[in-house]
């Protein structure tokens, strides 16, 4: 099964149109497991670590590009929650508390070997996450109003009611990829026209020339998830290639490496991080 689907990639991209999906891949390599579960791998810009959370995004914890060296840096509930990478040493973080029955979420920067935690944002109940983000306005509105942003989103007009959800900013800053609920996973420019469905599908993470990401179709029986496989999609032919057809895994959330040679995916069968390599 996998070899057919490496040849009839390796066809395609013969036309020029598929340049940059792979055409080999591994099978998934156990990169950490915890005594807790691990979830929502971000790579460093430079591909040197990758930080992680716990579950229900629960601390935070850095480890490098091979697998050593795990340790946790942040404690904190909701640190986990869409962090980002400042710097090739420094994490946003916005975790949050409970005062008087009030949860107030804080911006802070977390140092990713040291765990030393500077305040960038003092707690409120309004966070704009869209701060954190060299963000479109676009981008913002999703960030910031997910329940609103297909109202106020003229492109996304026939799906007023619905949640925007996961949006991803294209390496080169000029396409979205995002889920709208119960529709499925959707591409548009950064300004939001050209709006693509791309089909069922969840969690896209880019490839670096931003004609091709990765995603995950997964399977629930309404109370868990059964099945999961991640997908090579580009968005300009909508050719897909299934890069996990063999595996017991359930992958999640993906994140590709900034040069996008490896890919990492937290697994919901054994709560642990796996990395496959990916061929050009």
């Amino acid at each position: 099964m996998k070899r057919k689907l490496i040849i009839a990639a390796a066809a395609l991209l013969s036309c020029g149109s598929l340049l940059a999906q792979p055409i080999s891949w591994s099978e998934p390599q156990l990169l950490i497991k915890a005594e807790q579960g691990l979830m929502a791998p971000t790579w460093s810009p430079d591909g040197s670590k990758i930080a992680v959370t716990g579950d229900n995004f629960v601390g935070i914890w850095v480890v490098q590009e091979d697998g050593t060296d795990l340790h946790q840096v942040s404690q904190a509930p909701g640190a986990g929650y869409q962090m980002r990478w400042e710097s090739n040493q420094e994490i946003l973080s916005t975790p949050y508390s409970i005062e008087n029955q009030k949860r107030l979420t804080r911006i802070e920067r977390v140092n990713a070997t040291t765990g030393k935690v500077q305040q960038v944002a003092p707690p409120t109940r309004d966070l704009k996450r869209s701060t954190v983000l060299d963000a479109t306005n676009v981008l913002k509105i999703m960030l910031d109003e997910p329940k609103n942003a297909t109202a106020k989103i003229a492109g996304l007009s026939d799906y007023v009611g619905n949640w925007v959800i996961n949006p991803t900013l294209s390496p080169d800053g000029t396409k979205i990829a995002f889920q709208i609920v119960t529709k499925g996973l959707f591409v548009c420019d950064a300004d939001g026209s050209n709006l693509v469905s791309l089909g069922k599908g969840s969690h896209a993470s880019w490839l670096p020339d931003g004609h091709n990401l990765m995603m995950t179709l997964i399977a629930d029986d309404g109370h868990r998830f059964i099945g999961s496989d991640i997908y090579c999609v580009n968005i300009d032919s909508g050719n897909a290639i299934n890069i996990t057809p063999n595996s017991d895994a359930i992958p999640v959330t993906i994140a590709v490496s900034p040069d996008g040679t490896k890919l990492a995916f937290d697994n919901d069968t054994d709560g642990a991080i796996y990395i496959i390599n990916l061929n050009y």
